[in-house]
């Protein structure tokens, strides 16, 4: 026996698409790496941007990107990805952290869109990115869209997906419709026969299904069992109860001897071939009922056979007639977005639509079979794809396997978490990069073109941002040495640092009492361990909710069997923390992130810390302030990361950024700086999220504010309700319900 991971399962419709597959589609860049040096052939030299962008025309024979950028909001590198997008076959786009890789798919999409009869097939590694990327073209006006798979987040999106539209829109009524109703009905009857069958199969033999296994075997055997009433009269036993057929087979069943008068009809038979079954022994009758019982059963698991026959191939005329209702809808939708595994698994349907134009988004973190399986071969019944355009980040997260042996890093050769992205850029395929971001504010993006982009530019909104409120800066690194647990423990599956998770949940509490909501801020760690030592500090707090994303709730799960379901729901709003492992968050943002490494040990080992990819990514999510939690002489003795981190901490050390304690201040009073360096600092000397200094302003009520200095509630609304001290006025007669 062989066993898998669940992972195999949405492996397997890339697995089985590959299969299929007898050719590789636009072979001559994909494999060759050569580009044919012709743009599509469905596009006209002449092309309108959308009415947003002014519709200026622009001729992809003669492109001019001063012109363009002079006439739209679009900088350089911007207008250069959508020349190479409009004017290739297969174009490469690589876009940093922050620089609009959505924004500018969605573009390309529009102006194919808006300058050809052409459909579009959006893929994506994630649902979020897919959702990201379809609510991107609803907000521009799309509504001949689809979405394939039903694991949106998103309520607009809803309305769009493929069996939702199959069920509600005019398109599946008519014929298929009526097909359909008629084949579900007789799935229903099939399903609940078969579950019927299936329980008296179960159910002890009893002398109905004897008597239809008699009438079917040779032999006179039931004439043991004979109906006393053919005569028209009636025999009856103790207590006056009445013997029959049934009756008669309970008792041999029982082991009770044959009644008398049924031995005088047996003595006086004419039946030669008759057998005497009365006279076996209670042992002996056992031994037959259980020859009898595999008997019938093997009679039943025929009929039962022919059911589940007859189901399957009422199954296939569903599918047949599924299939019919959504190629239609597929037919008039002029974008179709799916996940990697969702256009593996819906191949053929999507074979039938056979969108001319492919899409890859989060291309560096799809495995190169996923985005072949996305293509269209050249057949009887379909085109060859004509265009893909992949964009993505090579520089951030690899595709995901799950054996170490096989990836890059491990040295070995294998190399399957090399995606088709990187592999042609590094090949030297020609490709554009966006290089200008709008997300992190120039001290966090300084981090990022230190360490991987040089050429990568701010945009001048980063620059307005306001502080971070309660702290001296926007960015530190809060530098430590408490050990995590489980290194000792060479049992140990899951480690964890649970005092580093202590000072970052008393840290999150902080920033929340500065009147920050909860969506502003993300929790993040390299290790999914960390997640849930993190998420048990915050249920201390009792006022602070969590919530963890569907693929780190399925990591946490595999990592620790005894995991509490209570203890990583899923809880998406408003009033939630986001806290999340770095790999399944790449692609998103958080105005502040707060980062727990958990590495800390004398020897150096700091697992996926030391890959570049894993840090591009962790340093790169926070918008506004990130703040970094970690033990820097761990990161600096580590023998294959420190060529990492070396420079990085020496560059934040000299802007002063390298500190010990959280430097915090008072909104109110901003002279009064506190240093916390443990997490029972924050309780110590900012309780209220301001300083110790008594608030004494006078509530509605008249009484003093017995709080100490508090940053939220200036007004002192909630205060006002909450306040409980004795009131002079006569209750009835107090107008604050005291």
């Amino acid at each position: 026996m062989t066993e898998t991971s669940d992972s195999f399962f949405s492996y397997r419709p890339v697995l089985e698409a590959l299969k299929e597959m007898t050719s590789v589609p636009l072979a001559q860049d994909i494999v060759l790496l050569t580009p044919t040096g012709e743009r599509p052939s469905y596009l006209p030299r002449h092309v309108c941007m959308p009415r947003d962008f002014g519709g200026l025309e622009c001729n992809l024979d003669a492109w001019q990107n001063d012109n363009i950028v002079e006439s739209t909001t679009l900088d350089q590198s911007q207008v250069t990805a959508l020349y190479q997008a409009l004017s290739s076959h297969v174009t490469l786009i690589q876009g940093p952290p922050g620089t609009g890789k959505t924004f500018i798919g969605g573009l390309v999409a529009q102006m194919i869109q808006d300058n050809s009869d052409e459909s579009i097939l959006c893929v994506c590694y994630t649902n979020h990115a897919l959702d990201q990327f379809l609510n991107h073209m609803l907000k521009r006006g799309e509504k001949r869209l689809v979405r394939i798979g039903g694991r949106t987040k998103s309520q607009e999106l809803k309305h769009y997906e493929l069996k939702e539209l199959a069920r509600t829109k005019e398109s599946s009524t008519g014929d298929a419709e009526h097909r359909m109703k008629v084949v579900v009905a007789k799935l229903y009857q099939c399903n609940r026969d078969m579950t019927e069958y299936l329980e008296k199969m179960m159910d002890p033999l009893d002398w109905p299904a004897l008597e239809e296994l008699f009438n079917k075997i040779e032999g006179n055997l039931y004439v043991n069992f004979p109906n006393p009433d053919s005569d028209g009269f009636q025999v009856v036993g103790k207590p006056n109860k009445r013997i029959d057929s049934d009756a008669l087979f309970a008792m041999w069943k029982n082991g009770d001897r044959c009644p008398y008068w049924l031995e005088d009809m047996l003595d006086n038979t004419d039946n030669i071939d008759f057998e005497n079954i009365w006279l076996l022994s209670t042992e002996q009758r056992l031994r037959q009922l259980k020859a009898w019982k595999q008997q019938h059963l093997k009679e039943s698991i025929n009929a039962l056979q022919v059911m589940a026959q007859y189901y399957q191939h009422l199954s296939k005329e569903k599918e047949t007639i599924l299939m019919e209702i959504e190629s239609r809808i597929l037919n008039d939708a002029r974008i179709i977005g799916a996940t990697t595994t969702g256009a593996a698994k819906y191949r053929d349907l999507l074979r039938i639509k056979n969108a001319g134009v492919v899409i890859i988004e989060e291309a560096g973190e799809v495995l190169e079979p996923h985005i072949l399986s996305a293509l269209s071969e050249p057949t009887v019944n379909s085109n060859e794809t004509k265009h893909l355009v992949v964009i993505g980040d090579h520089k951030q997260l690899r595709p995901m396997v799950e054996s170490y042996r096989l990836t890059k890093v491990s040295g070995h050769g294998y190399d399957f978490d090399v995606s088709l992205f990187e592999r042609m850029i590094l090949a030297g395929y020609p490709s554009a990069m966006l290089q200008v971001q709008h997300r992190m504010r120039p001290c966090i993006s300084a981090l990022i073109r230190e360490q991987t982009y040089p050429m990568l530019q701010d945009h001048e909104s980063v620059h307005n941002y306001l502080n971070v409120k309660g702290t001296t800066g926007n960015l530190f690194f809060i530098n430590h040495n408490n050990p995590k647990e489980g290194d000792n423990d060479p049992q140990a599956t899951t480690k964890s640092n649970v005092l580093e998770a202590s000072y970052c949940v008393k840290m999150i509490r902080y920033l929340l009492l500065q009147g920050y909501k909860h969506h502003q801020i993300t929790e993040l760690t390299p290790y999914v361990g960390q997640i849930l030592t993190i998420l048990r500090e915050l249920q201390k707090l009792g006022d602070v909710h969590a919530f963890v994303s569907e693929l780190d709730q399925m990591e946490l799960r595999q990592e620790n069997e005894e995991v509490c379901e209570q203890e990583i729901h899923e809880l998406d709003d408003n009033n939630s923390i986001r806290c999340a492992s770095i790999d399944n968050f790449q692609g998103e943002e958080s105005d502040i992130v707060v980062v727990s490494l958990m590495q800390s040990n004398k020897q150096g080992a700091i697992r996926f810390l030391k890959e570049e990819q894993h840090v591009n990514v962790l340093l790169s999510r926070a918008k506004y302030g990130l703040f970094i939690v970690g033990n820097a002489s761990t990161l600096q003795a580590s023998p294959k990361g420190q060529q990492l981190w070396l420079p990085l901490l020496k560059m934040l050390e000299d802007q002063g950024r390298l500190v010990n304690a959280l430097p915090t201040v008072c909104q109110i009073h901003p002279s009064d700086i506190v240093l916390c360096k443990e997490a029972t600092d924050f309780k110590k000397y900012r309780p209220n999220g301001g300083c110790t200094r008594a608030c004494g302003a006078r509530l509605e009520c008249g009484h003093a504010c017995p709080l100490t200095c508090h940053p939220t509630d200036i007004n002192h609304v909630l205060t006002s309700k909450q306040c409980a001290q004795p009131c002079r006025h006569i209750p009835p007669e107090c107008p604050h319900n005291h």
